[in-house]
């Protein structure tokens, strides 16, 4: 096995690589559970599907630019919010962008706040209105457990090509940890 690199910005990735990987889990685990069959229960195990995708873009957003200053990449990947679609475009780790094109144009009009149940109505069964005009058609997407789960497949590339990244052993040369350790303190105090 190689060392890791230690890299504010490889730390950085790798964070939202754990995290993807959580949600991912959470959205495998959770996803034909009888409690998630409901309409509302396959919406926020789909939210967990979508923060995973958001996690995943992240993380290869930052191992593209890992050669650029670590603060501005960070700001730059933090303006973009939950927009999956501005994500995608930032990240170039994969030279196929087949992966993050997919997920732009899939999860563009989706948002987290459709954790909630009132938001999540409103977007595919609203009010006093006709299905047809929803915002988007829940038979389609979140309804279509084919097409979610080519999602799943697609997060599943992005988290199986940057795997290798983050495995390894790291360096056992202690001057080095503790100098690693004060640019992350430095970095953290300079963003959050």
């Amino acid at each position: 096995m190689e060392t890791k690199p230690l890299s504010v910005l490889y730390t950085v990735a790798e964070h939202y690589y754990r995290d993807a990987n959580d949600f991912v889990s959470r959205f495998d685990l959770l996803r034909e559970a009888p409690a998630q069959l409901h309409k509302t229960g396959r919406i926020k195990s789909f939210i967990d599907l979508l923060m995973g995708c958001e996690c995943a873009l992240k993380c290869h957003g930052f191992l593209s630019h890992h050669a650029e200053v670590p603060r501005e990449v960070y700001c730059k990947v933090r303006s973009f919010g939950h927009n999956i679609g501005r994500l995608a475009d930032y990240a170039s780790f994969l030279t196929d962008r087949s992966p993050y094109d997919y997920l732009k144009a899939n999860l563009g009009d989706f948002s987290v706040f459709l954790r909630y149940s009132l938001d999540a109505y409103e977007t595919f069964f609203p009010s006093y209105m006709d299905r047809k005009d929803a915002e988007v058609n829940y038979s389609a997407t979140i309804g279509n457990n084919p097409w979610v789960l080519e999602l799943r497949a697609n997060l599943n590339t992005l988290l199986s090509s940057s795997e290798e990244q983050f495995s390894g052993f790291f360096t056992d040369d202690l001057e080095a940890i503790f100098t690693h350790e004060r640019q992350m303190k430095e970095f953290a105090d300079s963003c959050l």
